[in-house]
C-alpha cells in the first residue's frame, strides 16, 4: 500500500482508509484501529501531566496471544507491553481483549489484587474468556518473575453501559478505558457511537493532539 492508503501512522501501527470507511459507517473496529487508540493514548499518558501515569494500557496483542496460547508470542508480547518493572510500578493495568468476536476490557488493580471485567455484552462466553486470559496472565507471572507465590486475584463484573444489536462494542471498550484513565464515570450510551466514531475518525484524519482518545 502506499502512502495516501493509510489515515493515520507510525512506526508501529497503521490506520488505513477502509478502516476508517468502517469506523464511519457502524462496522466493526479492526484490531489497527484499537491498536492506534492504545498507542496514542499512552503517549498522552507518558508525555502529559493530565494523565496519572501510574496507569498503563496494553496492545490488543498482548490477551490475544495469551488465549491463543502461543507461548513464544507471550513471553515477546509480555515483554513490549508488561515488563517486570511495569508490573510492579502501576496501580493500575488496562487489558483489551478481543474473543469471540467482541472487544471488552480486563483491569488489573493492584492494591486491592483483583481484576474487573468491562463488557458491553453481559455474556458467560466474554466473562470465561476474561476468566481464560487472567489465569494465564497470573500463571505467567508466577512462573517467569519470581516473585513468589501471588495472592489470589478475584474477578468482577462490573455493571456498564449496554451496547444493544450493534457492532459497537470497540467503541464502548475504548470509552470505558478512556473513563477510567479520566478518572471520571462511564457514560456511553449506545445513542452516542455515531458521535464517538466520527470524533475518533477526526482525530486520526486532522488533529493528532486531539484530547479526544
Amino acid at each position: 500500500m502506499n502512502s495516501d492508503t493509510y489515515i493515520w501512522k507510525c512506526a508501529e501501527a497503521s490506520v488505513s482508509r477502509l478502516d476508517a470507511y468502517i469506523l464511519l459507517t457502524g462496522g466493526e473496529l479492526s484490531d489497527d484501529v484499537i491498536d492506534a487508540f492504545v498507542i496514542r493514548l499512552c503517549n498522552k499518558i507518558e508525555t502529559s501531566d493530565s494523565y496519572d501515569r501510574k496507569i498503563h494500557v496494553t496492545r490488543p496483542w498482548l490477551a490475544q496471544a495469551f488465549l491463543e496460547g502461543n507461548l513464544e508470542m507471550v513471553a515477546k508480547r509480555m515483554k513490549e507491553n508488561v515488563s517486570q518493572q511495569k508490573f510492579l510500578e502501576c496501580e493500575r493495568i488496562l487489558i483489551p481483549i478481543v474473543s469471540s468476536g467482541h472487544w471488552h476490557l480486563v483491569e488489573l488493580v493492584r492494591e486491592e489484587t483483583k481484576f474487573y471485567h468491562y463488557s458491553s455484552i453481559n455474556s458467560p462466553i466474554y466473562t470465561a474468556d476474561a476468566v481464560k486470559f487472567i489465569n494465564k496472565f497470573m500463571s505467567f507471572i508466577e512462573s517467569n518473575w519470581g516473585l513468589g507465590k501471588l495472592e489470589h486475584h478475584g474477578l468482577v463484573s462490573v455493571a456498564v453501559p449496554q451496547q444493544g444489536p450493534t457492532l459497537d462494542c470497540g467503541i464502548f471498550m475504548i470509552e470505558f478505558i478512556n473513563s477510567i484513565v479520566e478518572k471520571r464515570s462511564i457514560t456511553i450510551s449506545k445513542g452516542d457511537c455515531a458521535k464517538y466514531r466520527a470524533r475518533f475518525c477526526a482525530a486520526l484524519l486532522y488533529a493528532r493532539d486531539s484530547p479526544f482518545l
